[in-house]
């Protein structure tokens, strides 16, 4: 087929040191020192003698034979003469490079690599490479692609993909995250191009991002660095693929034990509160788990109640809260997840404090709210720890996203966390009517609220709600206008439940603790 008039040729650009020397010959080398790996290369000449090296061109890879690389100081007038005639890289056999000329390469910023087959055959098969750029090119790709197959975690390809493309910086980013590889990737300026490629899981749903910086001032760098970040997909979805089946199993395994432990605890009952009576069964220091020592279960659930978190949401507080304890445990039960830390001292909170420091961006990401409970010693109280975490973590829901409540804060109030507020507050419908038609219903519902809570007084509920008393008085009166009278010790109590389901499904969010104490 003839190219149509005026239709502009394919330009292909020169292959550049970073290319030549990650594919042989000089992959088989040793590169004492490079310069500048986005330099081009243009031609390969094959000085056998100084002089041949004076006429050589600007940008030429010099392989020296003969006379020209006789000796320690004819390698030296070389690497300056190659200086002076600015080369693009110089090429010597093994036998005569030494340590003095890697630093005087290295003075010279020139760069210099030995090699241990002859130099003639070398210069051959760098010529036909310098001729033919995109045949050398899909000849590393090729190579590339056969190292990518051998790879088998994220982090590998990530390892790979940067070693392949140095100094060029690769990260693999969900969302803002950097999953693996190096952050310096994402550093935006006026000397580096961002190249992307999404990384899609199965089923085409959006998984990361492949991002390079690539140098701007190189020509043609980001097509191919594209198209090596395109090769490294299909080994990434393998690692994604290994690591859900890793991730499934390991997630078995360990409900299946935490399941033995929680029946190990029923069956056997202790002598006393802190249940030194059961013995931790041997398979725990297996899984790496502690549960000998005082226990203070940590509960994950969403913020918004589900019947169970989706496939998708665990896999992901899963990898987040492994990448902060990876020695802890995470199991997942009913509505949330289960971690838990072991300590000697009771009263030793400094660990978990800073785990759930950091982990608290993290949660508040995912709408995950955490609740902690109280110190309990051995596998009984491993278990009455985490329903007292459970309990706190409804707690926290009426924070909101990122919330974190200790069990020790919140005692007998955690009961209010199990009340049905939204089929309670469907009972305000029917008997309330004039108070859920009124407009000012959430701010009358809030000072009924504070003043049942405090005990009927105007002055405390006032200091609550940052109002003048009188404003509270006014605001009393008119919610008994409306039906809101809990002046009857017979309806106090369930007004009281009535306000606290309306006010926990506003929008106006109350407070947690962030430790106990």
């Amino acid at each position: 087929m003839s190219r149509p008039r005026g239709a502009a040729l394919p330009v292909t650009l020169p292959i550049t040191l970073a290319e030549l020397v990650r594919i042989a010959p000089l992959a088989a080398g040793e590169v004492l020192h490079l310069a500048d790996p986005a330099r081009p290369v243009e031609q390969v000449v094959v000085a056998e003698t100084i002089d041949r090296l004076r006429r050589s061109s600007p940008h030429s890879l010099v392989v020296l034979h003969a006379d020209a690389a006789a000796g320690g100081w004819s390698l030296a007038a070389a690497l300056h003469l190659a200086w002076e005639r600015n080369a693009s890289a110089v090429v010597v056999a093994r036998s005569v490079a030494g340590p003095s000329s890697a630093a005087l390469a290295q003075r010279l910023n020139m760069t210099l690599v030995v090699i241990d087959e002859q130099p003639v055959e070398v210069a051959l098969q760098l010529a036909g490479q310098v001729s033919a750029p995109d045949a050398a090119r899909a000849l590393r790709q090729a190579l590339f692609a056969e190292r990518l197959a051998e790879e088998s975690s994220t982090r590998a390809v990530l390892s790979a993909l940067n070693g392949e493309l140095a100094p060029v910086p690769v990260a693999l980013v969900v969302g803002d995250a950097v999953l693996a590889g190096r952050a310096a990737a994402l550093t935006e300026g006026a000397d580096a191009e961002q190249v992307e490629v999404d990384v899609k899981a199965p089923g085409e749903r959006p998984w990361a991002r492949l991002v390079a910086a690539v140098p701007a001032r190189v020509p043609g760098a980001a097509q191919h660095v594209e198209a090596l970040l395109r090769l490294a997909r299909p080994a990434l979805l393998a690692s994604l693929a290994q690591a859900r089946l890793n991730s499934a199993q390991r997630a078995t395994h360990e409900q299946a034990a935490f399941g033995l432990l929680r029946q190990l605890a029923v069956e056997s009952p202790s002598t006393d509160r802190v249940g030194t009576a059961v013995e931790a069964p041997a398979w725990t220091s297996d899984l790496g788990w502690h549960v000998d020592g005082f226990n203070r279960a940590v509960w994950l659930a969403p913020a918004r109640p589900v019947a169970a978190p989706p496939e998708q949401l665990t896999e992901l507080v899963r990898a987040a809260w492994l990448r902060a304890r990876p020695t802890w445990p995470l199991v997942a039960e009913d509505d949330g997840w289960i971690s838990w830390c072991s300590t000697s001292d009771a009263e030793d909170v400094s660990l978990l404090r800073g785990t759930l420091a950091g982990f608290r961006e993290t949660a508040a990401a995912h709408g995950l709210v955490v609740g902690v409970g109280r110190p309990e010693r051995g596998v009984p109280g491993l278990m009455r720890s985490v329903a007292e975490a459970r309990l706190a973590a409804h707690v926290a829901r009426d924070s909101g996203p990122g919330a974190v409540q200790w069990f020790d804060q919140v005692g007998p109030g955690a009961a209010l966390a199990w009340l049905p507020t939204a089929e309670i507050a469907q009972v305000a419908d029917l008997c309330l009517q004039d108070l859920m038609a009124a407009k000012d219903r959430s701010t009358l519902v809030d000072t009924v609220l504070a003043v049942l809570d405090c005990g009927g007084s105007l002055s405390q509920a006032s200091q609550r709600l940052g109002v003048h008393r009188n404003t509270v008085l006014t605001r009393v009166a008119r919610a008994r206008q409306l039906g809101l009278d809990f002046e009857d010790p017979g309806q106090r109590l369930a007004l009281h439940v009535l306000c606290h389901a309306l006010a926990s499904l506003s929008d106006d969010p109350g407070r947690s603790g962030d430790g106990p104490g």
